[in-house]
C-alpha cells in the first residue's frame, strides 16, 4: 500500500509539471516581464468563439489605450480547465496574474492568501467604485464584507419564443408568457396545433430544456417562492413546497407531452430549426444563436413568474395577483492573483478598472449580451441606443432587481452533479416529485453538515 501511494503521488507531480510546463509554454509566464517596455500581466480566461473575438479586441485596445502595461491573453478552453490549472499553478507558485474564476475557488484563495483584496486597491481611487457597481453583482464578489473578486461575465437566464410560431397558433407575438400558468397555456396550444392541423409538423412541441436542468431547477424555487438553503448554509430547502412544485411543474408538462428534454443544447438546436416554440436560456445564447436562425422572428423576455397565493392564515388581500419572480445569476469573476509583484498587482488592477469602467463595460455588455458591471453603464448611451435598436436586449436588465447568487459553499459543485443526478432520475421514472425532493434534501444535508462558506 505504502508503495502505492508513493506511485500515485509521484504520477500527480508529474502530472503538475507537465500541466505548468504547458502553461509556461502558452502563457508566457516565465517568459519575461517586460514587453516593449511594458509590465507584461498574464490573464487565463475560457472566453472563446464570438465572446473571445470581442474580448480580445478590448485587450488589445487596452494594450494599445496606455505605455505602462501589456496583457497578455491566454485561452484556457472550458471552465473546468481553467480552474483545474489554476489550482496546479498556485501548487507550483506559477499563478498568472489575473484570471476568471468561481466563487467557491475564491473562497479558497482568500483562505491561503493567494489573492488581493480590491479594497486595498479601491481605496487609493478618486471615484467611489462600489457605489457604482451593480448591488447583485457587489453582494456576490463580497466575502466577510471585503470585495475580493470583480464581476466579469455575469449573465441571467431568459425566455426565447418564436414570434411567427405565436402568431401562426393564434397567440399574440408581442405578449410572451408572464406567468407559469400562461406559459403552459401557450405550450399546450402550440403542441396541440401542431398535432392536430393538416400538413404541420407534428413533432413540433411547445416547451424544450436540456435534462437534468440544475439552473432552470433553481430558479423555478425562487419563483414558487422558496430558497436553495438556510441562511447559515447547513440545511437545504429541497424538501419543502417550493422545491416540490418547482418539480412537479417540469413533470406534469412533459407528462401532458407539451414539452421535451434533451441532452446539452439540443433545446437550442431545436428552437433554431423551428421544432419548439419556447425555451429558457442564457441571456449569451443569444450571440450563439441568433447567426444561425433565418427562417422566423423569436422574441427574448425575462422568465415567467409565479402568482403567489395567499396561505392559510393570511390576508388574501394581500396578494392582489402580485407575480413572484426569481432569477439566479451565472458566469465568473476576475481575481486579481498575490504574486508578490506591486507592478504587476497595479497592471492587473488597471486593465480591470479599465475593462469594467461606463463604457467600456456598457461596449462589453451589448456586444456580448453579458451583464455590464457598474450602474453608471446601464444608465448610459451605449446601452439606451442599444435596447432601442434590438428590444431583445431588455430582459436581463429588467432582471436585475430580483436576481439572486447560487450558495457560495465549498462543496456547491458537488451538490450541484448530485442535485443533476435525481432530477434526471425524477423526469425519467417519473414518480411522486416528492419523492425525489425528499431524497436530494437528504443526501445534500448530509453534505452541507461538513460544508462552509
Amino acid at each position: 500500500m505504502r508503495n502505492f501511494l508513493i506511485a500515485v503521488f509521484v504520477i500527480w507531480l508529474v502530472i503538475v509539471g507537465l500541466i505548468m510546463q504547458h502553461d509556461k509554454a502558452t502563457a508566457g509566464i516565465g517568459a519575461g516581464e517586460i514587453v516593449a517596455g511594458k509590465t507584461q500581466i498574464v490573464f487565463w480566461h475560457a472566453m472563446g468563439g464570438p465572446l473571445g473575438i470581442v474580448m480580445n479586441d478590448l485587450v488589445d485596445r487596452y494594450n494599445k489605450s496606455q505605455n505602462n502595461f501589456y496583457i497578455k491573453s491566454v485561452n484556457m478552453g472550458g471552465y473546468d480547465t481553467l480552474a483545474k490549472k489554476v489550482l496546479a499553478s498556485l501548487v507550483a507558485n506559477e499563478a498568472p496574474d489575473i484570471s476568471q474564476n468561481y466563487e467557491t475557488l475564491t473562497k479558497k484563495f482568500i483562505k491561503h492568501n493567494k489573492i488581493v483584496c480590491l479594497d486595498d486597491l479601491i481605496a487609493s481611487e478618486s471615484e467611489d467604485i462600489k457605489a457604482d457597481i451593480i448591488p447583485v453583482l457587489l453582494a456576490n464578489n463580497t466575502f466577510d464584507g471585503k470585495l475580493y473578486s470583480f464581476p466579469f461575465n455575469k449573465s441571467v437566464p431568459v425566455l426565447y419564443y418564436n414570434k411567427d410560431m405565436f402568431a401562426k397558433v393564434g397567440l399574440d407575438p408581442e405578449k410572451p408568457p408572464e406567468t407559469l400558468d400562461d406559459m403552459v397555456l401557450c405550450c399546450r396550444k402550440i403542441t396541440q396545433y401542431h398535432q392536430t392541423t393538416p400538413g404541420e409538423d407534428k413533432s413540433v412541441y411547445g416547451y424544450g430544456c436540456s435534462k437534468a436542468n440544475v439552473w432552470g431547477f433553481l430558479n423555478r424555487i425562487l419563483q414558487f417562492g422558496g430558497k436553495i438553503v438556510s441562511d447559515d448554509g447547513h440545511k437545504s430547502h429541497f424538501a419543502d413546497a417550493p422545491a416540490i412544485n418547482a418539480l412537479q411543474y417540469l413533470q406534469d408538462m412533459l407528462k401532458e407531452g407539451i414539452a421535451k428534454e434533451g441532452q446539452a443544447f439540443d433545446h437550442q438546436n431545436d428552437f433554431i430549426a423551428g421544432k419548439v416554440g419556447i425555451i429558457e436560456s442564457s441571456i449569451v445564447s443569444k450571440v450563439f444563436m441568433e447567426a444561425d436562425i433565418k427562417t422566423f422572428n423569436f422574441g427574448i423576455a425575462p422568465l415567467p413568474g409565479h402568482i403567489m397565493q395567499p396561505t392559510e392564515g393570511t390576508n388574501p388581500e394581500a396578494y392582489p395577483g402580485v407575480i413572484n419572480r426569481g432569477v439566479i445569476l451565472s458566469g465568473s469573476n476576475i481575481n486579481i492573483f498575490n504574486n508578490g509583484d506591486p507592478k504587476k498587482i497595479a497592471g492587473a488592477w488597471d486593465f480591470v478598472k479599465w475593462f469594467t469602467s461606463t463604457e467600456i463595460g456598457a461596449e462589453w455588455s451589448v456586444r456580448t449580451t453579458y451583464l455590464p458591471v457598474r450602474k453608471s453603464s446601464v444608465d448610459s448611451d451605449i446601452v439606451k441606443k442599444a435596447l432601442e435598436v434590438d428590444p431583445n436586449l431588455k430582459a436581463p436588465y429588467v432582471q436585475l432587481d430580483y436576481c439572486q447568487f447560487e450558495p457560495r459553499l465549498s462543496a456547491w459543485f458537488e451538490i450541484r452533479d448530485l442535485m443533476a443526478d435525481h432530477l434526471e432520475r425524477a423526469t425519467i421514472d417519473m414518480g411522486p416529485a416528492r419523492k425525489y425532493c425528499e431524497q436530494m434534501g437528504k443526501d445534500v444535508d448530509a453534505i452541507l453538515k461538513h460544508a462552509t462558506y
